[in-house]
């Protein structure tokens, strides 16, 4: 069995040492020329050489830890190598290498270190490069270019000097920096989502832009949730669909007039699925709850029955307003439809016996005459006569929500009006989108307001569930993504529905989240945020700032045996002997603990764009990302 040596690679370069005094061995045999020295010079030069080689890669892994690295790549660039990895079945991640035991092992050496004991670049080349690097191109003189140049040819491509100013470590990816290479995650792997963690400004952003970017080059249908909405990913997926062709749809209760109209409501694949969306954002519980859902799936039956569509709109007109016009067309119908059109003649000769009956009245009192069945029609009369003053009381709960979502121009982008031929903004719903293979952002504006952002999310979050449902029951999988960002602000039960049978209806989700916590008090309970936290098989951790979160994704990532060295020294004389006699003793020991293959403390000190990622169920990534140059699209 063999086993892999145990070197420190933070140890004096003895090596150094060995390569001088061969080589000097060399040039003393060249000299002397002794017998058969012409044989040993090559064999002396060759160790000389050898040991040389052990130094260079040695300083180079040192180099590696001193340096900061930002890359940038173009838009044709990123497009070129997407294209490739697509032929090989992945979506491009950056670049980085396999995270291993060997990583873990160093990473964990350097932790154990002071500040002061790492290495660093000479201070000559530091003061040099900051000098010259801060001076403008004009005010360069030859020399400092010639400096330049000589610095330029001692540091790698796309590095510089660590600064005091940076934010994160950069020596975690400069650990493994001689394995690095493109990274990918496969296709196969998107079905079973993406939980993507990272605080702000460590770049959820930009990952996301890659990655979008991506997906609107291979032409899948994309349907993008951004609760804050971010200007250069609206730009960028702007570009890119105009680039190839596709169609991007923007929606934005901020920007009315840029947005499209959105109808949440448009599909179902049952009577009470629209009164369960609306439903879910009301803010109580027990009997308040039930009877908010009874109403609405009372008026949404009726508003079936007689040839509409339930709308936001006009649930919030007959909720607030009672559903008498609702309960007499509804009755009409019924009648005209049993007794012909003259079902009504009898009208005219009521008699009104001191009392006023109106025409309402006359109907009710007929079809209970009738004594005819008909649950829907029962329900909408159950309502009617309903206690006027209970039934405020019970509704006060259901009218917030019905108020913030139908009212204004809110009410205009939700629930669309198909009969204003002077509104020409374009209607759509979730089903459209993907049958059309589009581009849906939604800009949720939820720093202007949260409880708005939060209600639209979910609601359109639903809208979705029910479509992938019929997708899967009665269509053929389809090729789709969802990616939300600060998924705590939208997150449902419908979610969840998403992320645990949309997979089989062709959906592909990626959610991004700073904290695990901000999950569990959306969801109200730590069960169902691990609901939603067990259906996402990848995932990629940038910078992570909540200390909860960073364990929980550092024990997913596993354990490790990491190995050190202890060294102990003693010495020591008898007090009979004389000062000139001692002994002494020097041990070593390897050590192997258990320990996290990637530690907590690494997760919540990552530089910006840099992250791990776990992909596929099958390989730790140490990944880092370029920043995409491009003239991006005005929003």
């Amino acid at each position: 069995m063999s086993v892999r040596k145990y070197e420190d690679l933070f140890r004096k370069a003895y090596e150094g040492y060995a390569a001088m005094a061969w080589g000097a061995g060399a040039v003393l045999l060249m000299v002397h020329r002794p017998p058969w020295w012409h044989l040993i010079v090559p064999v002396l030069v060759l160790l000389s050489v050898s040991r040389a080689l052990q130094v260079k890669r040695l300083w180079s892994f040192r180099l590696a830890l001193s340096l900061a690295r930002g890359r940038t790549i173009t838009l044709a660039d990123l497009m070129q190598r997407s294209r490739f990895y697509c032929k090989r079945g992945m979506l491009s991640l950056g670049r980085g290498y396999s995270w291993t035991q060997r990583h873990a092992e160093i990473a964990d050496q350097i932790l154990n270190r002071n500040v002061d004991e790492l290495p660093d670049l000479p201070l000559f080349v530091r003061e040099a490069m900051l000098e010259l690097e801060h001076k403008p191109r004009d005010a360069l003189t030859k020399i400092d270019k010639m400096k330049l140049a000589v610095i330029r040819k001692i540091l790698p491509s796309n590095t510089k000097p660590v600064l005091d100013s940076d934010i994160g470590a950069p020596w975690i990816h400069g650990i493994g920096i001689e394995q690095e290479q493109d990274l990918g995650i496969p296709f196969t792997s998107l079905a079973g989502h993406t939980l993507i963690t990272g605080t702000t400004r460590a770049g959820k952003t930009r990952l996301y832009e890659s990655i979008t970017a991506q997906i609107v080059d291979i032409g899948s249908a994309l349907i993008v949730i951004d609760p804050k909405k971010d200007i250069d990913w609206v730009s960028m997926l702007k570009l890119m669909c105009r680039l190839k062709g596709r169609k991007f749809l923007y929606f934005d209760p901020a920007q009315p007039s840029k947005s499209i109209r959105l109808q949440p409501l448009q599909n179902w694949n049952t009577k009470s699925e629209p009164a369960t969306r609306i439903g879910q954002l009301v803010d109580a519980d027990g009997s308040f709850a039930a009877f908010a859902w009874k109403t609405l799936y009372r008026v949404h039956r009726a508003l079936i029955a007689t040839g509409q569509r339930p709308t936001i709109r006009n649930t919030k007109r007959y909720v607030q307003m009672g559903v008498e016009g609702l309960a007499e067309k509804l009755l009409s119908i019924h009648f005209a439809d049993k007794h012909g059109p003259e079902w009504d003649r009898d009208l005219k000769n009521l008699p009104k016996d001191g009392k006023t009956m109106t025409r309402l009245d006359w109907c009710i009192a007929k079809f209970i005459a009738d004594g005819e069945s008909d649950d829907i029609i029962e329900g909408i009369i159950s309502m009617v006569k309903h206690s006027k003053e209970h039934y405020s009381k019970m509704v006060q709960v259901l009218e917030p929500i019905l108020e913030m979502l139908g009212s204004d121009e809110l009410g205009d982008l939700l629930s669309p009006d198909h009969q204003d031929l002077t509104d020409k903004r374009p209607i759509y719903d979730m089903r459209r989108v993907i049958d059309e293979k589009a581009v849906l952002y939604i800009a949720l504006d939820s720093l202007s307001n949260k409880t708005i952002a939060s209600a639209i999310g979910s609601i359109l979050l639903a809208d979705l569930s029910s479509t992938l449902g019929a997708i899967y029951n009665f269509s053929t999988p389809t090729d789709a993504y969802l990616f939300v960002d600060e998924v705590a602000e939208v997150a449902n039960d419908q979610l969840i529905q998403i992320l645990n049978k949309g997979g089989g209806a062709g959906i592909k989700c990626f959610l991004a989240m700073q904290a695990i916590a901000d999950l569990t008090v959306r969801l109200g309970s730590k069960d169902k945020c691990e609901q939603v936290l067990a259906n996402l098989n990848n995932i990629i951790s940038l910078r992570i700032r909540s200390a909860e979160t960073a364990k929980y994704v550092s024990e997913l990532f596993g354990e490790v045996k990491t190995r050190t060295m202890d060294v102990s020294y003693s010495s020591g004389s008898e007090s009979s002997a004389a000062f000139t006699e001692f002994r002494s003793n020097t041990s070593r020991s390897l050590k192997a603990e258990r320990s996290s293959l990637i530690p907590a403390t690494l997760l919540t000190r990552l530089p910006p764009l840099h992250y791990f990622a776990f992909l596929a169920g099958r390989g730790i990534y140490k990944g880092a990302l370029e920043f995409i140059e491009a003239d991006r699209e005005a929003p």
